[in-house]
């Protein structure tokens, strides 16, 4: 895909969260223009919700979108990414 910054080759990396500490790696892919899949069905409740309250905000952050896509799985995606259902 051409852009205004040059080709960029889309990724999609598929990332098991269980820790608060996991959340760094979906933000450096973000920041690397490269779409994240969350899985948190190995968290625990409340770790859950933190991860998804963080990620919330720093894709919100850095122009991103963040979508539920099933009951614990979420996807999170860069600025100028869109994501459709069909």
């Amino acid at each position: 895909m051409q852009t205004p910054f040059g080709v960029w080759l889309p990724q999609v990396n598929i990332l098991r969260c269980q820790r608060l500490d996991d959340a760094a790696d979906v933000v450096d892919a973000l920041r690397g223009r490269q779409c994240v899949v969350i899985q948190l069905e190995d968290a625990e409740t409340l770790e859950a919700q933190r991860l998804v309250d963080f990620l919330a905000g720093a894709t919100s952050a850095l122009d991103g979108l963040m979508e539920r896509i099933g009951e614990h799985t979420y996807v999170c995606a860069p600025s100028g990414v869109n994501v459709s259902r069909s």
